[in-house]
């Protein structure tokens, strides 16, 4: 038997995973010795960095720019979250009204892990700050707000991003 061929998107499920399992083990390494007040912090700042670096990335891809960001901006953020945490989270919907963006997740990467290494009372969920990052690079201002989360004991993440006029 020679070895298997993965399709692409077999190579980015994977790809996905790994990234995701780094990030996990790069907190708890981090928090055993520094604490998880400094790992927390340093996520935060961590998430935004990347949350920017990924949207700016997407949109070079993309070739959109200025006003069609805005234009587009919900697909843009479905398509770049669809790279970034399909088969990672478990999205029930993603859906804009008005200027407010509201994200529902039943099951999160993040959740699950820190439940099963045992300290998920410790973790902050840093997802809002990726979604700041991801403002950052479209150049839209704005403000983004975990309005439910697992990690906090809801059924669900809620995750709230209002953009300013």
């Amino acid at each position: 038997m020679g070895l298997k061929e993965l399709s692409s998107k077999e190579r980015e499920r994977i790809l996905r995973q790994n990234w995701w399992g780094h990030d996990g083990r790069w907190f708890f390494h981090v928090a055993s010795e520094l604490g998880f007040s400094k790992a927390n912090q340093m996520n935060m700042a961590i998430n935004r960095a990347v949350g920017k670096m990924e949207m700016k990335n997407f949109l070079t891809a993309s070739g959109l720019s200025g006003n069609e960001i805005q234009q587009y901006m919900l697909d843009i953020l479905k398509a770049n979250l669809e790279m970034c945490a399909a088969d990672v989270f478990s999205i029930r919907y993603f859906m804009q009204a008005g200027e407010t963006f509201t994200l529902v997740i039943d099951e999160c990467a993040a959740h699950t892990g820190t439940v099963r290494a045992g300290y998920a009372g410790d973790y902050e969920c840093a997802c809002f700050m990726r979604s700041e990052g991801w403002l950052d690079a479209m150049g839209i201002r704005g403000s983004v707000r975990i309005a439910a989360s697992l990690i906090k004991g809801d059924s669900h993440c809620k995750i709230s991003m209002k953009l300013e006029k």
